[in-house]
């Protein structure tokens, strides 16, 4: 008797050492974590592009661009010098305006009333402005009908005027000034002109021939854009 009641103590005992330790093993291993808290996501709005001015007042020339052919001219401060009828820049490495006593020619600006005059050098075997302009050994322009020059000017700010190339000319230097496809005959508002001279295949010779390029304003734009549109072929 004495037997089973120990034998009965000790199963009771092996019962309760097993039920305790399962509550130990479930009391000491380790819980689930917390689920992460939601992430907070901050969206930020891109700002809205900055849109150029609607219209530029008449000013001088600062700098133009002709993106496609990679040139980039500064301009004098001045008006163009003019030499025995002729224009004759005063540097080589700077374009310049047509204005003043005597000339109709505007200013460039939206509201330009008459045509905007550039010129500007080129050279044989010499840097010059207006270089790359003009292929004298091919007898050719560089710039093709609708290609875009920029223009910056003293009151343009960070925008630029931008001109769309409509004709092209290679006229005799003397029939430059009554060729009436260039001038036309009245005031032509929006219109520009660039003016160089042809250096002729043999560096020896004389430049007789004026290149001409035509250019219709076509609005303003960002230097952004400007920028964005420099690519030189």
């Amino acid at each position: 008797m004495k037997y089973h009641v120990r034998r009965l103590v000790a199963l009771l005992i092996v019962i309760l050492v097993i039920r305790a330790g399962a509550k130990a093993l479930l009391h000491d291993a380790p819980s689930d974590p917390p689920p992460p808290e939601p992430t907070q996501t901050t969206s930020v709005a891109a700002e809205p592009r900055r849109q150029a001015a609607s219209s530029i007042a008449q000013a001088r020339p600062v700098e133009m661009v002709v993106p496609v052919l990679g040139l980039r001219a500064g301009f004098e401060q001045a008006d163009c010098r003019v030499v025995d009828g002729k224009i004759d820049p005063k540097t080589m490495d700077k374009a310049c305006a047509l204005t003043g006593e005597g000339y109709p020619y505007a200013l460039p600006g939206t509201d330009a009333g008459d045509i905007v005059v550039v010129a500007g050098h080129t050279g044989a075997g010499v840097n010059a402005v207006f270089n790359k302009l003009y292929d004298g050994k091919a007898e050719h322009h560089n710039v093709a009908k609708g290609d875009t020059l920029f223009m910056r000017t003293e009151s343009s700010g960070e925008d630029w005027l931008k001109y769309t190339a409509t004709d092209l000319h290679e006229p005799d230097k003397g029939a430059l000034a009554g060729n009436a496809e260039i001038w036309g005959s009245g005031p032509m508002p929006g219109r520009l002109l660039t003016i160089s001279c042809i250096q002729p295949a043999n560096p020896l010779a004389d430049s007789v021939r004026n290149a001409v390029v035509g250019w219709q304003l076509a609005g303003v734009v960002t230097g952004e854009e400007v920028q964005a549109a420099f690519e030189p072929r």
